[in-house]
């Protein structure tokens, strides 16, 4: 059975160790270029892409001409901006909501500008090595017209996802990445081959009983592969999330079996298995949730059918007896579903991308952001449905259909993402941290390694209770392996806790966090996440290790 291979590390133990403290104030916040601010959502924000019967954009849009439902109610709006060319437009900053604001940087002249944050997507456990070539020339083009406030990662998933390309401004980099992406073969052809090799096996089966086993098989292997593909992700969308602007993802793939085994069911043997036996629906919905709670576009280009000579036409048909109707519409809804549920728009059934992608780069440049503050909507709930529309006829509006409340701890969960997959990540203020000597252990070829973080108290918020200075801290140390395999996010919190008697002679020293990491081999990146759970600000340190 095929399975994505995800990196394990396991914290089997910390000890909290407290140096002398001094401070009660948390320092001043500080804005970190390129990383979102880890502070309280004050707003429902929507990005509203508008145009109009000719399908051009419509720049013109007033506010008394949008109407926003919120599980179906009629809210007024609080905020109303149009960002055009990234630019912030209004009488004033005052229609723009305070979420809106921190997302923003000021250019030479003043303005503010909202800087644009882009993650390439590829499947490749998904895509035919045809596939590739034409979405490749439409990306290149793409590339050329970023701004140097632009920022793009492209990240390539094989089995585990691998960062390619870091988030960058650079396009040469970028171009290059494009170009190791053309070196290496996506394994879906193995799978299509597989695919092909369980339907001859399902022609020489005898009876009903074989058929089945070979349909569950094959139905198992597609569900592993489908969670793995949507698990990576979601992870992406989270690592997004850590960055700061306005942020969208261009996914590229074939198409996911939402209910895999469904296309062999419904061509081959439709009375032999239920095709809802298997479900990624679960996974599907939470990278969807993911993405609506943080308000990342997903844009999804469909790679199926792209055929560049008469080769690839041949071996991308399927085997006979199988419907290419039931085959390319099991593919493309959740294609489909994945842009329609988060603004964003779908490519399909086109031999070049340069228009579409010239779409998503205008769409990301100029929309408007609408809201409402969150005093207006139900406090015990953690999402919503929204819909917008414009009474203006003939004028149509598209953004995400559901809303998500992101807490402090999704911030820090995102921008701990986002830090392993970003080398040059820097966080609100500096740790430091220390990977000792692995040691043989743990068993199946682990390591066991200790480590050591250290934290200054001075940018530690605490609090005085019985006598005590306290404060609390989240922290969580992840690994990601140069093939790109990655260990979960899994943050800890620890209390901070210093006698009133010890709070004078604390000076400047730091609160020491000990602990053992098992691992496996191989050339690992470590990284320590820090949050100050009152402040929210957040610290990152990372080390590089050769773990023999």
């Amino acid at each position: 059975m095929r399975t994505s291979r995800a990196l394990f590390l396991c914290i089997l133990f910390a000890v909290p160790f407290s140096g002398p403290v001094r401070g009660t104030d948390p320092p001043a916040m500080e804005r970190v270029p390129g990383i979102r601010a880890a502070v309280e959502v004050t707003a429902l924000d929507l990005d509203i892409i508008a145009t109009g019967k000719d399908g051009k954009p419509v720049g013109d849009l007033r506010k008394e001409e949008v109407s926003l439902s919120v599980d179906g109610k009629v809210l007024p709006l609080d905020y109303f901006t149009r960002i055009d060319a990234g630019t912030l437009h209004g009488p004033d900053l005052g229609t723009a909501s305070p979420d809106l604001i921190l997302e923003t940087m000021r250019d030479a002249e003043g303005s503010r500008f909202v800087p644009r944050q882009f993650l390439i997507f590829f499947d490749d456990e998904h895509l035919l090595p045809w596939e590739r070539k034409p979405i490749l020339e439409g990306l290149r083009d793409f590339v050329t017209r970023l701004s140097p406030s632009d920022s793009v990662s492209v990240v390539a998933y094989n089995a585990s996802a691998r960062v390619v390309v870091p988030y960058t401004s650079s396009k040469e980099e970028i171009l290059a990445g494009f170009s190791k992406i053309e070196k290496t073969m996506p394994r879906g052809l193995v799978w299509d081959n597989d695919f092909k090799a369980s339907v001859n096996e399902l022609r020489r089966s005898p009876g009903p009983a074989s058929r089945q086993a070979v349909i569950r098989s094959w139905s198992e292997q597609v569900r592993a592969r489908e969670a793995g593909t949507l698990e990576e992700l979601r992870r992406a969308v989270s690592a997004l999330s850590g960055r700061s602007g306005k942020r969208a993802l261009i996914y590229v793939s074939r198409g996911l079996e939402l209910r895999p085994g469904q296309t062999l069911v419904q061509s081959l043997g439709p009375n032999l298995i239920s095709q809802f036996d298997y479900s990624v629906h679960r996974e599907f919905n939470a990278v969807i949730e993911e993405a609506n709670k943080s308000g990342i576009t997903i844009h999804s280009l469909d790679g199926k059918g792209l055929m560049t000579d008469a080769t690839g036409a041949d071996m991308a048909l399927p085997p006979p007896n199988i419907s290419q109707f039931y085959m390319s519409t099991n593919l493309r809804q959740g294609l489909s579903m994945l842009a329609e549920s988060t603004g964003g728009i779908l490519v399909t059934e086109s031999n070049t991308f340069g228009r579409s992608l010239d779409t998503i780069y205008r769409e990301s440049s100029s929309y408007y952001s609408v809201g409402v503050t969150l005093a207006n909507l139900d406090p015990k709930k953690k999402s919503f449905d929204v819909k917008v529309k414009s009474t203006r006829p003939g004028v149509k509006v598209r953004t995400r259909q559901t809303y998500g409340v992101r807490t402090p701890e999704d911030s820090f969960r995102d921008r701990s993402e986002m830090a392993l997959v970003t080398p040059s990540a820097k966080g609100d203020f500096s740790i430091e941290f220390e990977m000792g000597a692995p040691v043989k252990g743990g068993g199946l070829g682990r390591r066991l390694i200790p480590f050591t973080v250290r934290i200054p108290i001075k940018d530690l918020t605490f609090t005085t209770e019985a006598g005590q200075r306290k404060a609390l801290v989240d922290l969580t140390v992840a690994a990601i392996e140069d093939t790109g395999a990655k260990s979960k996010i899994n943050p800890t919190r620890v209390p901070v806790v210093i006698p009133e008697a010890d709070w004078q002679k604390a000076g400047g020293e730091a609160f020491v966090y000990k602990g053992e990491a098992k691992s496996g081999t191989g050339n690992i990146r470590f990284v320590a996440s820090v949050r100050d759970a009152a402040s929210e600000r957040i610290a990152f340190g990372s080390t590089m290790l050769r773990v023999e």
